[in-house]
């Protein structure tokens, strides 16, 4: 199987470098659709951050849908950065796979997010004890 870039014109692809193609050969085109306006989620405009970081945001948020059980990812923002707080029942059954996932999107994409895993069960301890930590994730944006 091989690629070659080609170019749409009065009906017909054509091929924009030379090739040797027999007649009668089938193939698959793929294209890219121009001014086609992909919808954002709702909380991409309430975060203050350069697109690349949001796009690696919505990645890892649709990676981790597909991977584990999570109530809630919610990201906070302060003058030093974000940081991402994934909700979840046990976060000892789920912390190796949002840590592997975190880390592929860092790959792929070169922009770290600092994760943090934290159980239902430890959220409503530091609600109830008036940890200032609880009011920070509570006050920080979904992007489930």
């Amino acid at each position: 199987m091989k690629a070659v870039k080609v170019v749409f014109k009065n009906g017909v692809f054509i091929p924009l470098e030379d090739l040797e193609v027999p007649e009668g050969t089938e193939g698959i085109v793929v294209y890219v659709e121009k001014n086609v306006k992909i919808q954002k989620p709702s909380w991409w405009n309430k975060l203050n951050l350069e697109k690349r970081k949001k796009e690696a945001l919505l990645n890892f948020s649709k990676e981790i849908s597909k991977k584990v059980i999570f109530n809630d990812i919610k990201v906070t923002q302060n003058e030093e950065g974000i940081e991402v707080f994934v909700l979840v029942e046990n976060e000892f059954e789920s912390l190796k796979t949002i840590m592997e996932t975190a880390l592929k999107i860092y790959e792929s994409s070169g922009v770290y997010l600092p994760i943090q895993v934290i159980s239902q069960r430890r959220l409503q301890r530091w609600k109830e004890k008036g940890n200032p930590v609880y009011q920070t994730i509570d006050n920080g944006i979904s992007i489930k």
